[in-house]
């Protein structure tokens, strides 16, 4: 059964680059949406970012939670030690299930993981969780 809505918490370590995501959100959507602006910002933060990353580690943890229209309740927890890794990880396992030449699992599309099959879901969370030092499902 589908979700009629999904919500989906990020966290990363050390603490204060979580108080920065959330400062994003009292910015003006026009500055958020002015590429030229986002891609300076970027540009300026990146070398602070991978010092603080090369300092303290670049942890990051997601939990995600499900309620479908029925009342039944599901809650992903997962962390890996890297976030880039863990980025890789999960679109490589998207990709994967979309190239596979003996039993494709995602038909070439853009799609939301609620949409997708249940044996394509359980594929990408099995690539997902590789070095994952937490995963609870």
């Amino acid at each position: 059964e589908k979700p009629p809505n999904c919500s989906s918490r990020f966290g990363t370590d050390p603490l204060p680059w979580n108080y920065l995501f959330g400062a994003m959100k009292a910015l003006p959507r026009s500055l958020l949406y002015n590429r030229d602006a986002m891609q300076n910002f970027a540009l300026f933060s990146e070398p602070i970012i991978r010092l603080v990353d090369k300092l303290v580690g670049a942890t990051n943890a997601m939990r995600c939670d499900v309620t479908a229209t029925n009342g039944d309740t599901t809650t992903l927890r997962i962390a890996h030690p890297d976030l880039e890794q863990c980025v890789g990880l999960a679109t490589a396992a998207f990709a994967l299930e979309m190239v596979k030449k003996d039993k494709q699992t995602i038909l070439p599309g853009v799609w939301f993981p609620s949409e997708l099959g249940s044996e394509a879901r359980k594929n990408i969370l099995d690539v997902s969780k590789e070095d994952a030092f937490v995963y609870e499902l």
